[in-house]
């Protein structure tokens, strides 16, 4: 079975936010109905309200060894140094990061840095492309995967700018996990970030967390797994095929020292009631507008190219990674290879 990771049905009507400051503005904090969830991780249709970029802060909340300088151009311009959070872990599916680190849940305003410095920080979103016998053998015929994290990042001559990805706060109308173990319209926060930072830190349970959530929104999922699966279908092969969108280091997750938590608690945490403040998230769209027939009419314009452009620059390396039994990740030196052949590979079908 496959996983769906758009939707390319019109955005639900919004529902009052609040920016990173506590304004309100007028997003859509929950998202399309239709919307999948791929590791926890939620993909929308809605155009990214431009005043609610993530501040930046000349002040690194992490000490780290990390090289802050970029290794080479062709890398996107990230400060991965960020990436290295102390006293984390991250989980086997590789969609969430927790960290235990103890000024994290002790002091509002490191907390607040903290947040804020993650969430100028991207989720790394990849294709899932995988075929595999109906006898369920353990090996698979083609296992491969294309990182798609230069879709979602705007380059220096953007016609909107330098900055798409925003931050949205929880609105007062939206059910949310509000520092209690279900999700709640009550307690409504004047003062943003600030305030829940302070509400979080003072917070004496052991069982509390704090979640930011890297979610993608505005891209066309549906369509570039279509192709993928034509594609497939033309070469001959017969067998299941499965096409997910995963999304690495989608959460963030803050929880209080594991000092701090005793073995009694350890044990009976599942029957406690858990204080959960998942208020806040970073977006990071394809494109100004969720697809739609009436998209482009409409002005839809993408962060770095649209859904159809990308396929059409990648389907002949991707046909003939399948039909080679590729094992790992299809990259640009890929397509290079295969356009500076002087005799381009022919369309073979595939073997068994």
């Amino acid at each position: 079975m496959s996983k769906k990771a758009a939707s390319s049905s019109a955005p639900s009507q919004s529902a009052s936010s609040q920016d990173i400051s506590g304004n309100n503005n007028n997003a859509d904090l929950q998202g399309n109905a239709n919307d999948d969830i791929i590791f926890g991780q939620t993909f929308t249709s809605e155009p990214p309200p431009y005043s609610s970029l993530a501040p930046a802060h000349n002040n690194s909340t992490i000490t780290t060894t990390r090289s802050t300088s970029r290794l080479s151009s062709a890398l996107p311009g990230i400060d991965f140094s960020k990436y290295a959070i102390p006293e984390a872990s991250v989980s086997k599916d590789g969609s969430t990061v927790s960290t235990y680190h103890p000024s994290f849940t002790s002091n509002p305003s490191t907390l607040v840095r903290f947040i804020q410095e993650q969430a100028r920080l991207p989720p790394l979103p990849y294709i899932h492309i995988v075929g595999a016998k109906r006898d369920l053998q353990p090996q698979r015929d083609f296992d491969i995967k294309i990182n798609m994290l230069s879709l979602f990042l705007a380059q220096e001559n953007n016609s909107r700018g330098s900055q798409w990805n925003y931050i949205k706060l929880v609105g007062d109308d939206e059910s949310a996990y509000r520092g209690k173990h279900n999700p709640s319209t009550l307690p409504t926060v004047k003062g943003g970030l600030d305030e829940w930072a302070k509400r979080f830190c003072k917070e004496t349970s052991t069982l509390k967390s704090f979640t930011l959530t890297r979610q993608l929104s505005n891209w066309n999922a549906s369509y570039i797994e279509g192709q993928i699966r034509s594609l497939v279908a033309s070469t001959g092969y017969d067998q299941p095929v499965t096409v997910t969108f995963p999304v690495k280091y989608a959460k963030v997750v803050i929880y209080p020292p594991k000092s701090s938590q005793s073995f009694f608690t350890t044990l009976v945490s599942p029957l406690l009631e858990k204080r959960r403040f998942e208020i806040i998230r970073a977006v990071w769209p394809y494109a100004s507008l969720p697809p739609g027939a009436d998209a482009a009419s409409a002005g839809r314009s993408c962060v770095a190219q649209s859904e159809e452009k990308w396929w059409e620059e990648w389907r002949d390396a991707l046909r003939w990674a399948i039909v080679n039994k590729r094992n790992g990740w299809v990259t640009v030196d890929d397509i290079v290879e295969y356009r500076m052949a002087p005799s381009p590979p022919a369309s073979k079908a595939w073997e068994y």
